[in-house]
């Protein structure tokens, strides 16, 4: 699961990146990346506060997943947060810093987020990790711009729908009920019986 949370996201951008080659985008940006580069960008991603990851994992999924599960089915509980991420994110948008499409990709990838933390029995350190690693190495590497940076920017929410279509259709048990772990235990204590619907 290590490998999935820090090596996933590189592939979703790798895909995004090779797919926007192959249809004719340069990419000038890619000779410029380093490992000592990635490894620097990743290391400063896990301890700064204003940065996502360290920002917005405590809060997304180690307090409203498992808030969420304990009330829905770990699909519904996606759903619902992603809606919330993306209004999050919503700024992002206003002040030119994300794309109007970055809204939807954040509602798909919220999925694979809340997959992720079920199958580690409700690991922050891994959706942690993936989100590090997630901003570590972006599409943005390639270096794409104009209409080839939009082009990227859409084929990369279709990499991530069909990544979440992968889990939904290859694991469909993982979506039906999250694990005890994975589940707010103070509500169901509270006499609220979790209700998956």
């Amino acid at each position: 699961w290590y490998a999935v949370a820090l090596l996933l996201p590189a592939m979703l951008a790798l895909l995004t990146g090779f797919a926007n080659m192959a249809l004719g985008a340069a990419a000038p940006g890619l000779a410029e990346v380093t490992w000592s580069g990635l490894l620097a960008v990743f290391a400063v991603r896990l301890v700064n506060p204003m940065d996502g990851p360290l920002g917005e994992e405590p809060g997304f999924r180690g307090y409203a997943v498992p808030l969420l599960q304990a009330r829905w089915t770990p699909l519904r509980s996606a759903a619902l947060l992603g809606v919330v991420v993306s209004l999050w994110h919503l700024p992002l948008v206003l002040f030119g810093q994300l794309s109007l499409i970055g809204l939807p990709t954040t509602f798909a990838i919220t999925f694979l987020y809340v997959w992720l933390f079920n199958r580690t029995g409700g690991s922050v350190l891994l959706t942690f990790l993936f989100h590090n690693s997630q901003g570590t190495f972006t599409v943005g590497s390639f270096g794409f711009s104009g209409a080839e940076a939009d082009r990227a920017e859409l084929i990369y929410f279709a990499v991530v729908v069909l990544a979440v279509l992968t889990t939904v259709l290859l694991d469909r048990g993982a979506w039906r009920a999250a694990p005890a772990s994975a589940i707010d235990s103070v509500l169901l204590r509270s006499g609220s019986d979790p209700i998956h619907r």
